[in-house]
């Protein structure tokens, strides 16, 4: 069936945009990586690996100390680990994402969700959140060959959520998935605590109320974006 509506989207990365887990991963990923007596601050691991999948985190992670352990079981004890803490301390949004979420579906985008996180996870926050009726499709970097700063995540995502990538718009605020929006040549906003520091993105904000709807179309418009219309 031939969809004719002209279909605006958004992809949404999860920790740090939508959901306040960024620190709860980077926390986590620290003090597992000390038991293996690895020391990386939480900070280090946020500005280098936030959207990064597991697999893909600690293969470096452990390349750059020598060290040769399965990523597998590495990743198992990790979600064990997460797993606690979300019970400790709950999951919660991150300032001003629900409100965003809701008025950009109101007016008619189509949004998904391009996350490093395994799908479970991006389940359990979309739950935890009461969001899922407002996302066409989901996707981890479990899900693709290659996470992020590969473009994949977000091409999958786009292509689940029958969105034409010149008429879309990434929301980010790790510096490897910014670099995946660039790899995917899909406009992206940074959602990051320093403007004054180098991004691969045109457009930075401190907080998603400087995001509206009114300045997504602008800018769409002023990136060039064309409007396509879907085969489903």
């Amino acid at each position: 069936m031939r969809d004719t509506e002209k279909r605006r989207g958004v992809l949404f990365d999860l920790d740090g945009v939508i959901s306040d887990t960024q620190d709860m991963h980077s926390e986590v990923e620290s003090e597992f990586l000390r038991s293996l007596n690895i020391h990386i601050h939480p900070d280090e691991i946020t500005a280098r690996f936030a959207g990064v999948g597991d697999k893909e985190m600690f293969t470096i992670v452990l390349a750059e100390h020598g060290i040769s352990r399965s990523i597998e079981e590495m990743s198992t004890e990790k979600w064990k680990m997460m797993s606690l803490r979300v019970k400790k301390d709950g999951i919660k949004p991150i300032p001003y994402a629900l409100e965003l979420i809701e008025s950009l579906y109101d007016s008619n985008f189509v949004l998904a969700i391009a996350s490093g996180s395994p799908r479970i996870f991006i389940e359990q926050v979309i739950q935890a959140l009461s969001l899922d009726k407002y996302f066409a499709a989901y996707v981890s970097a479990q899900e693709v060959a290659r996470g992020k700063p590969a473009p994949d995540v977000f091409l999958e995502a786009a292509k689940r959520a029958c969105i034409d990538v010149h008429n879309c718009v990434i929301i980010e605020d790790g510096l490897s998935g910014m670099q995946a929006a660039f790899n995917a040549k899909i406009p992206c906003i940074g959602l990051v605590k320093d403007k004054s520091k180098s991004y691969p993105t045109t457009l930075l904000v401190n907080s998603l109320n400087e995001v509206t709807v009114e300045l997504i179309l602008q800018w769409q418009k002023e990136q060039n974006c064309g409007i396509t219309s879907c085969v489903t």
